[in-house]
Order: structure tokens, then sequence, then C-alpha cells
């Protein structure tokens, strides 16, 4: 097995994906309001992009935007579907007593749909091992909502 450099920045972003949560309902469980947690989350992101194309795609930020201009109404939807949307119905769902735990097992699925898609659009071939993972995630998916 090869690990490089992005394999440990994906370890990273998994810490970091899987304690956001946590802390979520954690300022939701102080009386946070839930249009606090998601205006901050716009802002860091909002402010957080403009650094980075000031830093690094400064030079190339217009000249992208004229030559895919055709696209930014697209990405703009998908944008708002994507990031707001989901963010919006995911903390509404934590401050109204959502269990932090299975919600955020329901959402690791997600590499399960975009592996779905990646075949239908992109005709991407998966190896024994995904669909292996995906019968897997399944089963335990299954397993989850059995009551015992």
């Amino acid at each position: 097995m090869n690990i490089n450099n992005y394999t440990y920045l994906a370890i990273i972003i998994v810490f970091i994906w899987g304690i956001s949560p946590v802390l979520f309902k954690f300022f939701l469980h102080k009386n946070t309001p839930a249009y606090l947690i998601i205006f901050f989350q716009s802002l860091v992101y909002l402010l957080s992009s403009s650094i980075y194309i000031i830093i690094s795609k400064r030079n190339e930020f217009i000249q992208d935007l004229k030559q895919n201009i055709n696209y930014i109404p697209f990405l703009v939807i998908i944008s708002f579907f994507s990031v707001y949307i989901a963010n919006v119905l995911y903390i509404y769902a934590l401050e109204n007593k959502g269990n932090v735990s299975i919600m955020s097992i329901i959402i690791a699925l997600a590499p399960v749909i975009t592996m779905i898609f990646a075949y239908l659009i992109f005709k991407e071939k998966l190896e024994i091992k995904a669909y292996i993972g995906f019968f897997i995630i399944f089963i335990g998916l299954i397993l989850i909502f059995i009551p015992f």
C-alpha cells in the first residue's frame, strides 16, 4: 500500500469532519442559535476562499471566470445545495435533538453515493474491494435501523 502525503491529509480531514458534528451539537446545547453557526460557517468559508484566491490564484482568477462564465450558474446551484442546504438541514437536525452518532453514520454514505454517480456519469470502474466496502456499509446501515 502506497501511503503518501495526501493520505495523511485525508486522515486529518476525516478527524476534522468527524469532530465537527460533536462540536456543533455541543454549542447548540449551550443555546447557541443555529443561525449563528451557519452564519460563521459561511463567513469563514467566504473569507478563507478569498484569501486562497488572493494568495495563490490571483492572476488567473479573472481569466478563469471569463473562460467558465457559462458554468457559473450551475456552480452556484450545485454549491447552494451541496454546501448551504446540506449544512442548514444538518444543523437543523442537530438542533432538534438529532442523534449525532447516527446522523454521522448516515452521512458517511456520501462516498457510496459518489461511487454510484461516478459510475453512472463517468463510467468509472470499481475494484472488487469497492463493492465489498459498499456491501459492508449497506449491512451496517441496516443494522443501525433494525430494532433489537
